[in-house]
């Protein structure tokens, strides 16, 4: 979606799509970091994170009906670290249980 012309979501309020670049990477560090829980596993995973969230940018600086902005890499920073936070809270392991339930249901 970072990438299409019109991703299709909208949030109608000032930097409503900051909200999403931080909620996007909250998951995507919560995701991560469940399945690479080791120390050292989790902070390439934050620098992976980090690199994609640049990527994008640049990505979309390059196609034209797009923008690049360096606060949308700010708010995927807010987000990972979010992400890092909720990580070492009780709410742990609350997207690897979201997901064995996904994957079981997908083979029942």
């Amino acid at each position: 979606m970072a990438l299409r012309p019109d991703p299709g979501i909208v949030l109608s309020f000032k930097h409503g799509d900051k909200l999403l670049h931080a909620i996007t990477f909250t998951c995507l560090m919560g995701w991560w970091g469940n399945v690479y829980a080791g120390r050292r596993a989790r902070v390439l995973a934050v620098l992976g994170c980090l690199a994609f969230g640049i990527f994008i940018e640049f990505a979309q600086w390059l196609d034209p009906p797009r923008d690049s902005d360096v606060l949308d890499v700010l708010a995927d920073a807010f987000g990972i670290l979010f992400g890092l936070l909720l990580l070492n809270s009780r709410l742990q392991h609350v997207l690897r249980h979201l997901e064995d339930a996904m994957m079981s249901h997908q083979e029942d």
